[in-house]
């Protein structure tokens, strides 16, 4: 079974996503999104760029020898990460991308 004009440009879009996450970087100063779907994953960006600091952050507070600080950043990754899941799930409906 081939891939249909849809699927591919889902891949190509959830693609794109990734890579941009993976930069780690987002625009400093703030554009109103063309789309509902665009302002989600620049948001979805911004969590995943987030989450990536803070776990940095928390890496340099153990070299540094502050555990209780490290934990803090570890703690508010987390909710970063949490917070890209809800942005991804939101999308993911809007585009009627199935769950799974």
């Amino acid at each position: 079974m081939g891939l249909s004009r849809e699927d591919v440009e889902a891949i190509g879009q959830a693609t794109a996503q990734k890579v941009l996450e993976q930069l780690h970087r987002y625009t400093v100063k703030y554009e109103a999104p063309i789309t509902i779907v665009g302002g989600l994953e620049d948001s979805m960006t911004e969590e995943s760029t987030a989450a990536a600091w803070y776990r940095k952050r928390a890496t340099d507070a153990r070299q540094k020898k502050d555990s209780t600080t490290a934990e803090i950043y570890e703690h508010i990754a987390q909710e970063e990460d949490q917070h890209h899941k809800e942005f991804k799930e939101r999308r993911d409906i809007i585009m009627g991308v199935k769950p799974g």
